[in-house]
C-alpha cells in the first residue's frame, strides 16, 4: 500500500474514510453536536430516532438543518425500543422522515438496566426490516450461533456487545 491509498471501510455498498461512528444525542444543543462531529472527522452519525427531531417535530430545531445528510451519513437507531414492532415502526419512520434512507442501525433491547438485547425481538425485527428492504446494522450478543442468523437473514453488519458483566446479570 504506497503512501497516496487512504484506508477505506465500506458498508452497504459505500466507502468511508472514517471507522468512527458518533452519536447526536449527548450535546447541549444542534451546535454543539455540528462541533463536536467536525472534530471527531466521523461521517457517519447515529441518531436516535426516538430522542432526536429530524422532522418529527416540525417546531423544533431538526437535527437536518445542522448535520445535513447530503455531508453525513445518518444511521438512525431504534435506542429505547424493547420489542420487534417498535423498532420496526420507529425505522418506517425514519425512513419516511429522510427520504427513503435505508441504513439503519437495529437494536431490541431486553433489559433496561444493562441494555443488553433481546435476541428473539432482535431477530423478529431484523426478518422483517430486511425483507422490507432496509440495509440492517445490528446489535446483538455475543452469541456466535445467533449473529451467524442475523448475518444469513441478510444483515450487513452485526455488532455484538462487549463481553458481559457477569456480576450486573446476577
Amino acid at each position: 500500500e504506497g503512501p497516496n491509498m487512504q484506508d477505506t471501510f465500506q458498508i452497504a455498498g459505500q466507502s468511508y474514510s472514517s471507522r468512527l461512528l458518533v452519536g447526536t444525542g449527548k450535546y447541549k444543543d444542534f451546535t454543539e453536536t455540528r462541533a463536536a462531529i467536525d472534530a471527531s472527522g466521523a461521517q457517519i452519525v447515529t441518531v436516535a430516532i426516538r430522542r432526536v427531531n429530524i422532522g418529527q417535530d416540525a417546531s423544533q430545531p431538526s437535527l437536518l438543518d445542522y448535520l445535513p445528510p447530503k455531508e453525513f451519513t445518518y444511521l438512525p437507531n431504534t435506542a429505547g425500543c424493547y420489542s420487534a414492532d417498535d423498532a420496526v415502526r420507529t425505522l418506517r419512520l425514519a425512513r419516511e422522515l429522510l427520504d427513503g434512507h435505508d441504513l439503519v442501525k437495529l437494536e431490541v433491547l431486553g433489559d433496561q438496566a444493562t441494555l443488553f438485547p433481546n435476541m428473539p425481538e432482535t431477530l423478529k425485527a431484523a426478518e422483517t426490516l430486511v425483507k422490507e428492504g432496509f440495509q440492517v446494522m445490528v446489535y446483538c450478543a455475543d452469541d456466535p450461533i445467533q449473529c451467524k442468523m442475523l448475518e444469513e437473514i441478510g444483515c450487513v453488519a452485526v455488532m455484538p456487545l462487549a463481553s458481559l458483566d457477569r456480576k450486573s446479570v446476577v
